[in-house]
């Protein structure tokens, strides 16, 4: 077993400012990405399938899909660090109950009464104890909930965890260790010994992206080496892995068969390539200091709030329909994406620091 410093010599160690701008640029850049991933799946629904605007679209779209496994990823490595350095077990779960539990709750019940409010569900739905269920067990009380209830599991694990990183691995260990065992995942899936009804709701779904995080959140310093390093490597990588994801994933999308594990495989490349190249962009542009800079870093710091309100007024928006000429479609689509990132900031900023944003959004 040899240390991380050894097998990744780490540069002198960052201010410790412009590490926390990399990771604010970093959920900035993603909350960006989710919210134009949402954005290009619904004008999908109002193009012609085939069409240029559809495929160009659809290419975007796709692309984008690396936004969940890239908030999981800095999750893992922001928690990992914070636990590391200090952890209490008779406050970790109580602050976990406060701050994820409680807003996952809250936000399943308010997306419910979302979807009967605008028929997008009966009123009946609301007595349905089944449907409750679903709900709050597999993150589908709205569509992009689902990713608060996979963070929940990781910090429900999280402790168990941690002693494994207080040693330090060789990154070819941890990274071929994390694929051979999402590997042993999805046999296990496939074969019925368990059974996950909804496998991207799912923490042993993103298992690449939860332990490279851990292993960089373990590890400060040690990113900012390899990024230097192999740099044009971890983009060749993500840009090979998406030539590889991106057919079978727009075959997906247009309803073709494509092989299961073949679309999985090529999504786990993709996504934990495109993440390390994220990351390494974010630290490339973190001691920058410029007006949009500093917008993506402070989208950064409410990625959860426009996370949780955006889809709400992507609904909204889109009962407004779009022009039938492409420029105009291109122009109110880009309007759309501005507003929908626009109103979950001013939500941010009018509540902070209140007792409702502690309720709504854990801070």
């Amino acid at each position: 077993m040899t240390t991380a410093s050894g097998d990744l010599p780490a540069p002198p160690a960052t201010a410790a400012g412009e590490r926390l701008a990399a990771v604010d640029l970093f959920r900035g850049i993603a909350i960006v990405s989710v919210v134009a991933h949402h954005l290009t799946g619904l004008a999908l629904r109002h193009t012609d399938t085939g069409s240029a605007l559809w495929t160009g679209l659809a290419v975007v779209n796709r692309t984008l899909h690396f936004v969940v496994p890239a908030f999981v990823f800095m999750t893992a490595l922001v928690l990992t660090r914070s636990a590391l350095r200090r952890f209490d077990p008779g406050k970790y779960y109580p602050a976990r109950v406060r701050t994820a539990l409680l807003p996952y709750l809250l936000w399943t019940v308010l997306y419910v009464l979302f979807r009967v409010a605008t028929g997008q569900d009966r009123p009946e739905v609301l007595t349905d104890p089944e449907r409750w269920r679903v709900w709050v067990q597999y993150g589908k009380g709205y569509f992009h909930l689902y990713f608060l209830l996979i963070v929940l599991q990781f910090y429900l694990v999280l402790p168990l965890l941690l002693p494994l990183w207080r040693r330090r691995w060789p990154f070819l260990a941890v990274l071929l260790g994390a694929f051979g065992l999402q590997l042993g995942v999805y046999a296990l899936n496939r074969g019925g010994l368990i059974h996950f009804r909804y496998p991207a709701t799912m923490a042993l779904w993103y298992v690449p992206a939860l332990t490279l995080g851990m292993y960089f959140g373990a590890s400060p310093g040690v990113f900012e080496g390899l990024w230097a390093r192999w740099r044009v490597w971890i983009a060749l990588a993500a840009g090979l892995a998406l030539a590889w994801y991106l057919p079978v994933s727009l075959a997906r999308l247009e309803g073709l068969p494509v092989n299961s594990f073949g679309y999985s495989a090529a999504n786990w490349a993709y996504t934990a390539a495109a993440v390390l190249a994220l990351f390494g962009l974010a630290h490339l542009l973190a001691p920058l200091r410029a007006r949009w800079q500093a917008g993506l870093v402070y989208l950064g710091t409410v990625s959860l709030q426009i996370y949780l309100l955006h889809p709400a007024v992507l609904w909204l928006l889109e009962r407004l329909g779009f022009p039938q000429d492409t420029s105009g479609f291109l122009g109110v689509l880009v309007l759309y994406g501005l507003v929908a990132l626009g109103v979950p900031v001013g939500v941010a900023r009018l509540l902070e620091g209140t007792a409702l944003s502690r309720w709504l959004f854990g801070r």
